[in-house]
């Protein structure tokens, strides 16, 4: 029996593409692309906009459940799927905290000064020990967050593409309504045939 579409709440859906699209605006500044300050700030407030969503998406998450994806696989896939959805929350949480504390540290004026954080060391330079280390872990927590996105978006197109699941539809509208549409069509067709069978008898 084919199962009902199962989409969760248009909240978290909204939040899931909003923090997509300010971490590619994080990631675009971070390289420099425009005025040196100004690709700084754009930057420090992609990242703060990312660190907000996602204390929004925690929130959604524990109030409203996500709904399983109605497909097979083993109770190890699942763990690592699982793991894999906790690893990038907490990633989406220390990148940009940590970028925080640099913009901190450094004295922009133009970011909000992280509270009750004193400056780690007696430099404005990003030269200065402490500083170039939070910086440097910044950076290292950007290839990790990079290297599992890269895994969560090869791991939905798997589902999508292979396996057939509703995965990657339920988190894109369009795709939703065609899955929810061919998932009521196989509902219909599973109850004709049970009618038809009762009526043969």
């Amino acid at each position: 029996m084919i199962e009902p579409f199962k989409r969760p709440n248009i909240a978290s859906v909204i939040a899931h593409w909003a923090a997509a699209l300010a971490m590619i605006l994080a990631l675009y500044f971070g390289y420099g692309n425009g005025p040196r300050q100004e690709a700084f700030v754009a930057h420090a407030y992609a990242g703060l906009t990312v660190l907000g969503l996602v204390v929004v998406r925690l929130f959604l998450r524990t109030l409203l459940p996500w709904p399983e994806v109605e497909s097979g696989g083993s109770r190890i896939s699942r763990l690592v799927a699982e793991s894999t959805h906790w690893t990038l929350y907490a990633l989406m949480l220390l990148t940009p905290l940590t970028g925080w504390i640099v913009a901190s540290e450094v004295g922009c004026t133009a970011v909000p000064r992280l509270p009750n954080i004193d400056r780690l060391g007696s430099s404005f330079s990003i030269g200065h020990p402490v500083s170039a280390m939070t910086y440097h872990v910044h950076v290292f927590l950007i290839w990790s967050l990079l290297a599992l996105i890269s895994l969560h978006v090869t791991a939905a197109l798997f589902h999508h593409f292979v396996l057939r699941d509703t995965m990657l539809a339920r988190m894109i509208p369009v795709l939703g309504q065609r899955a929810g549409s061919v998932s009521d069509h196989g509902r219909r067709s599973h109850d004709n045939q049970n009618h038809c069978r009762s009526g043969t008898r």
